[in-house]
């Protein structure tokens, strides 16, 4: 079965919230944050010793409001040059303890939900390519931890991987 949004907006809504810890919001990949308004832009993931360290590099970025700034009518104005988390929706890709990558789908999309329960089981995922994206950034924070960051919008202090809740 393949996926078909419904366009009621709801992915484009509820983007900061808490995860491991940390309030946070939507993943931006460096090459997507000039889409995006830079008062609305914060660091997200970065890898280092130290943040403030010469050598620490910030490699996602995340979007700091509640509402996506592109969302007209339930609908995207920028859906050419969305982001790899907005083309993976509502799919995503996380890695499991061995080391294999897990499918999930994200059951507060109403179409989702239309697809899983009448699917044999076999899902059409449209964009694995930014998914993919998306899973290295996650894969790269397992495999170090001690020098994996990710910004905290609450405390808007940098939390590292292997402190986080």
């Amino acid at each position: 079965m393949s996926f078909t949004c419904q366009q009621c907006g709801k992915c484009c809504r509820d983007l900061v919230f808490k995860d491991n810890g940390i309030l946070r919001g939507l993943t931006l990949l460096p090459e997507e944050i000039p889409h995006f308004p830079e008062e609305h832009v914060r660091p997200y993931f970065g890898v280092g010793k130290r943040p403030y360290d010469p050598r620490f590099s910030i490699i996602a970025y995340q979007l700091t409001t509640m509402d996506c700034p592109h969302l007209e009518d339930n609908q995207c104005d920028k859906y050419e040059t969305r982001p790899a988390s907005c083309r993976q929706y509502p799919f995503s890709l996380d890695p499991d303890k061995e080391g294999e990558t897990l499918l999930g789908v994200d059951m507060n999309c109403p179409a989702a939900v239309q697809l899983v329960s009448g699917s044999d089981g076999t899902l059409e995922f449209p964009d694995r390519d930014s998914a993919e994206k998306l899973l290295g950034l996650k894969k790269l924070a397992i495999e170090n931890p001690r020098r994996a960051w990710f910004y905290d919008l609450e405390s808007e202090k940098w939390v590292r991987y292997d402190k986080m809740g």
